[in-house]
């Protein structure tokens, strides 16, 4: 980023994590599309742990990422190198506990980043091994720890999904010194707990993903709702001021997180964690859902809390935030005024070149099941957007990429691409540099990047390199900025 723009401590979602991890097929996930799955990458159900200033991020299939300035994040090798799905994170005492989902190892490290080795099996009361679903780690002020987990008890004919606790052997963390006890259950009055896109499915919910934090004496879980396949997926919060398992009421502004439409939907199965400046963040799983229903990335946003001591984060967030520990945030203002200036400007874009079905103006759509793809034969594809009808001071982008032809198995790996932006005022001559990643090594499959502001009426968006055996395609391409009050006279234009 250019050191003179005035968004470089800003963020955007989905997150630009790089390395993200590939893709692990769930037994009967895509049994009903009749289709064999494909290579994907996907990152999801974040843990994050705030960790002597440092943010640790544990999703899954990825172990950990680290975030020093709770923008930009570093993959951090570790063993093992993955622990399945729904990592869960606690600190105590100088020591790091790990677990994954519906694995009965509990992992510990000296270190945040590994490396982990077993400590033994999870066992309940009557010395019998067992595994969970969906684990989250919790460990109070007065050192002892608790599991929490998602289960389900069959009711009348039917299944009802619950989140169940227990407490931990002080001694032994892989030993249940509590008979689990239910927390909180799938209830159909609250409409976002019922599965479906539009929450249709009245007589069955899908509470999983917990998560339990403590604040100014307060405990909250953190559940979600309706399925991570859907835009509807969400976390909600229940609370108690009696204990780390009793007393939980259902907050009444719920869900916490919620979006339901366009390129980040959903908001379902995360945490919340302490962040800079005392303050909390949201982290959060968004559908994607195209090659795999568990194709996936993560998003983050401010939460804070009311008059009352219930959580409430302002919106779910897909254009440029203020991060974390900035004078925006810490005051509750983080939005930066940032508009996505490109969405369906269908009559005023073309591309240099496309394949059949991937048409450039899917690179404009707002949408997630749909890109634009070059043409195999166009050795620097572009795509050129015109304003029609007003000139924009644009200060920053962001490009979510589909990798066409991934095939781990044969070779044909994720790869940097590089690419260029380019602004004018006029048709198809002047074009000055606003962007220059031609020479970008950084392997990710979302970018996010400010730049000082010009004012435009073209953009031309150029695709420069890729990886060997890969088709670029741009699931979206967003320009973002303000309204700029100059004239087309002014211009001469």
């Amino acid at each position: 980023m250019t050191e003179n723009n005035r968004f470089k401590q800003t963020y955007c979602n989905p997150l630009p994590i790089p390395h993200c991890p590939r893709g692990v097929d769930f037994p009967g996930c895509m049994d009903f599309t009749g289709e064999p799955p494909e290579d994907y990458r996907s990152i999801s159900d974040p843990s994050v742990l705030y960790y002597e200033g440092k943010w640790y991020l544990y999703p899954s299939y990825g172990i950990v990422y680290v975030s020093e300035d709770f923008i930009h994040w570093e993959y951090v090798p570790t063993t093992p190198d993955t622990v399945g799905y729904s990592p869960a994170i606690v600190h105590r005492n100088g020591i790091f506990y790990l677990m994954g989902h519906s694995s009965p190892v509990v992992y510990s490290s000296s270190s945040p980043t590994g490396p982990f080795t077993p400590i033994g099996n999870l066992t309940d009361r009557n010395g019998t091994e067992f595994s969970v679903a969906d684990p989250a780690l919790f460990c109070d002020d007065d050192g002892e720890m608790y599991l929490y987990w998602f289960g389900i008890v069959e009711e009348n004919g039917e299944q009802i999904t619950r989140t169940l606790g227990a407490r931990l052997d002080r001694d032994k963390p892989n030993l249940l010194a509590t008979e689990p006890v239910e927390i909180n259950r799938f209830h159909p009055e609250h409409t976002w707990e019922c599965t479906g896109q539009r929450n249709q499915n009245a007589r069955y919910g899908w509470i999983e993903g917990q998560w339990l934090i403590k604040k100014n004496g307060r405990y909250y879980l953190i559940y979600s709702g309706s399925g991570t396949q859907y835009a509807s997926y969400a976390m909600g919060v229940y609370y108690s001021d009696k204990g780390p398992l009793e007393g939980f009421i259902y907050q009444p502004n719920n869900p916490l997180t919620s979006s339901g439409r366009g390129l980040v939907s959903g908001g379902g199965h995360g945490c919340v964690v302490e962040g800079p400046g005392d303050s909390l963040w949201a982290f959060y799983t968004i559908p994607v859902s195209y090659s795999h229903c568990f194709e996936r990335r993560i998003g983050m946003d401010p939460v804070y809390l009311d008059e009352n001591g219930f959580m409430y984060c302002q919106k779910v967030t897909d254009t440029p935030q203020f991060g974390p520990g900035t004078p925006q945030t810490l005051a509750g203002e983080p939005d930066t005024g940032l508009l996505p200036l490109t969405f369906a400007e269908r009559a005023c874009h073309r591309g240099s070149s496309w394949t059949e079905g991937h048409k450039p103006l899917y690179a404009l759509d707002e949408s997630m099941l749909t890109w634009w793809q070059p043409a195999p034969e166009d050795k620097e594809p572009s795509l050129l957007i015109f304003f029609e009808y007003a000139i924009f001071t644009v200060e920053a982008m962001r490009i979510i990429w589909r990798e066409v032809g991934l095939d781990y198995e044969n070779g044909v790996l994720p790869a940097p691409f590089r690419y260029k932006l380019e602004g004018s005022l006029y048709p198809d001559r002047d074009f000055f540099l606003l962007l220059d990643e031609t020479e970008n090594s950084i392997e990710e499959n979302i970018a996010y990047r400010t730049f000082p502001p010009r004012n435009v009426r073209y953009l031309r968006f150029t695709i420069t390199g890729w990886g060997e055996g890969l088709q670029p395609g741009v699931i979206s391409f967003t320009a973002f900025g303000r309204h700029s009050y100059l004239t087309r006279g002014e211009t001469g234009v």
